[in-house]
């Protein structure tokens, strides 16, 4: 069986599919993989990283929101 940061990036990968961005909530991510937040953190700032195709945006208070992005790569 995978790890849980295996999982937690299997599940935001798959929650992206064909959109370019989505907006997840570190509580409610933690909450659903019965975790602490800061093991959503851990997955988002090590797996989730412009070297492989991502942007983060961070919004803090009213709830707050973390916004995953895909970004092209260029090769070169």
């Amino acid at each position: 069986m995978a790890n849980i940061s295996d999982q937690i990036e299997k599940f935001i990968i798959a929650t992206l599919g064909e959109n370019d961005s989505i907006d997840i909530t570190r509580n409610s991510l933690a909450e659903y993989f019965s975790c602490v937040p800061s093991q959503i953190n851990y997955v988002l700032e090590t797996r989730f990283t412009m070297d492989r195709g991502f942007i983060k945006e961070s919004r803090r208070g009213g709830g707050g929101y973390m916004r995953i992005s895909k970004v092209p790569i260029n090769e070169d």
